[in-house]
């Protein structure tokens, strides 16, 4: 898509993006089922400190994963409705076009068929 006075997207890159984010979101990473095992052994006098390090980082990375698995799929809906929203906008606009037209059709014109050059072939009426 464009800036300014004009937008160029194409609707079916937009849903395959939308379609895209969706299947990232589903797939669950196996950090996010991680725990940590508070149980020390072997009488380290570390282990405590850092099995209390271990589960700070697991807790913080899985948040971190999960703020952004939100913004990916709030990203896809983006996608998705933007694409929907142009395609549609792009058919009314064809719609509003093409009934203007028909609407139009022969308003103000001269019909000069009959001053065309022999030769020149009148092409069929659509209906």
């Amino acid at each position: 898509m464009g800036s300014g006075d004009s937008v160029d997207g194409d609707v079916a890159v937009m849903m395959q993006a939308a379609q895209s984010f969706n299947n990232i979101v589903q797939d669950v990473p196996k950090l996010m089922g991680r725990s940590v095992d508070a149980a020390c052994g072997n009488g380290l006098a570390e282990c405590g400190p850092l099995v209390q390090a271990d589960a700070y980082a697991t807790k913080t990375l899985q948040t971190f994963v999960q703020n952004v698995r939100y913004g990916i799929a709030a990203y896809g809906k983006f996608a998705q409705r933007s694409g929907i929203e142009y395609r549609d906008a792009d058919e009314a606009a064809a719609a509003g076009i093409l009934q203007d037209w028909r609407a139009d059709q022969g308003t103000g014109l001269p019909d000069i068929t009959k001053a065309l050059p022999p030769g020149v072939a009148v092409a069929p009426q659509t209906k």
